[in-house]
């Protein structure tokens, strides 16, 4: 009987279980997490801050499929080393395993800032305990400040609109969204969010606190200070690389895998999730490519080939679909290649930016207006010749659709549709 242990239950461990499991009715899996919860769902952890989910409703899974499925599941136990195909946990225990998977996924960074480190109302908002920990402290009178306006920081503020008087979001680069909205996009994205109440400063970023136990007040980078009854850093997460470079695997950033296989540089150690260097097939780069879909299709592609079943993955590419306070953003490619020719649609309310490079679509950027994101996405995950199809890829009577130089943001030609 085979023995697999997966390390890490969220999309890349959980997905890499079933997988084994479908492969091997009577192979041995045990899956560790250091967090008291069955995996779950990380990116509704807003809408159970903000009253739409229960604590039940953010499971993945139910106790009961585990069993089903001979699915070990060890909560609240770290792994603290991987030697000689055995691991240890935190708890002195020591397990054998055939296969490893590493599904460490990432941690929070948390930039210096005078006066923030060990204070009560600092929190982070990557784990469920961390938006039970929110969710349990926050007050209606408070004031509350983000720092950081990407994805989890914007998700951490919608869902604390709702449980205190104010919600400020302060982030360094000079728009939200920063590393998924083009310049033109973002400031609709922000004024959607400022007409839900949330006030945003940009190009600014925390320095100091104030206050002895529990932070009262923020001093930003701009010599503002803010009132500060609680603070979420969302500035950004890293790979969470330290079991991997304890057991010898290669790690530059991110954990270095056989991007066909997933597996690490030590043999019989896979990897797979937001830990891993992901290969992007659409400009060729490793990169970090923190996303679930991504993580899932790891986490399968390295089961098959842990179960010696031959199976490469497909490759990677950043792919996002988000909503803040109802509007719909789908981004997906290379959203910001300075090479590639635009092509935008755009009204009040809607925005389309869809980028053509050699004549493939190489990117987009959807806001309130994502019916054909499935589309466009395939278009760019089978690199499909355009030449090769008719019809108006922007096609949407009563807007505007022009092309232009993203380089020079001159306008090269337009027709009324």
């Amino acid at each position: 009987m085979k023995r697999y242990a997966i390390v890490g239950a969220s999309a890349a461990g959980l997905s890499c279980a079933k997988t084994l499991r479908a492969l091997d009715a009577d192979c041995k899996i045990d899956l560790f997490t250091d967090e008291a919860y069955l995996p779950y769902s990380r990116p509704i952890i807003s809408y159970y801050l903000k009253n739409k989910v229960n604590a039940q409703q953010i499971y993945l899974q139910d106790a009961a499929f585990y069993e089903a499925n001979d699915i070990t599941v060890h909560l609240n136990e770290p792994v603290t080393e991987v030697r000689e195909h055995a691991l240890q946990t935190q708890r002195g225990k020591r397990y054998g395993f055939d296969k490893l998977l590493l599904a460490t996924g990432s941690v929070p960074f948390v930039p210096p800032m005078e006066n923030v480190g060990g204070q009560e109302n600092v929190f982070t908002f990557l784990t469920m305990s961390e938006a039970e920990r929110l969710k349990a402290y926050a007050e209606p009178d408070m004031h509350a400040v983000v720092l950081g306006a990407g994805l989890i920081g914007l998700k951490a503020a919608e869902g604390l609109r709702s449980c205190v008087k104010s919600v400020t979001v302060v982030e360094l680069a000079g728009k939200v969204l920063p590393s998924i909205l083009d310049d033109r996009a973002a400031p609709m994205v922000e004024a959607h969010l400022q007409a839900n109440g949330i006030v945003t400063l940009l190009g600014d970023t925390v320095v100091r606190a104030e206050g002895k136990e529990k932070i009262t007040s923020v001093t930003l980078k701009s010599g503002k200070t803010l009132p500060c009854d609680l603070l979420v850093v969302a500035v950004g997460v890293r790979p969470n690389t330290a079991l991997a470079e304890s057991c010898g695997a290669d790690v530059n950033r991110g954990i270095t895998v056989d991007h066909e296989t997933m597996e690490t540089t030590v043999p019989d150690v896979f990897a797979a999730g937001d830990c891993v260097r992901s290969l992007d097939i659409l400009d060729g780069k490793e990169k970090i490519i923190a996303l679930w879909p991504n993580a899932v299709r790891e986490g399968k592609t390295a089961a098959y080939n842990m179960a010696g079943v031959p199976e490469k993955d497909t490759g990677s590419f950043a792919v996002n679909a988000i909503d803040f306070f109802g509007q719909r953003i789908c981004t997906c490619g290379l959203i910001n290649d300075d090479s590639a020719q635009v092509l935008v649609r755009a009204d009040a309310t809607q925005y389309k930016r869809l980028l053509v490079k050699d004549n493939h679509l190489v990117g987009f950027v959807l806001i309130n207006c994502s019916a054909r994101a499935g589309i466009y996405t395939e278009l760019i995950r089978q690199k499909t010749d355009l030449t090769a199809l008719s019809g108006d890829l922007l096609k949407e009577p009563g807007l505007m659709l022009y092309a232009r130089d993203v380089r020079t943001e001159k306008l090269t030609g337009g027709v009324r549709i």
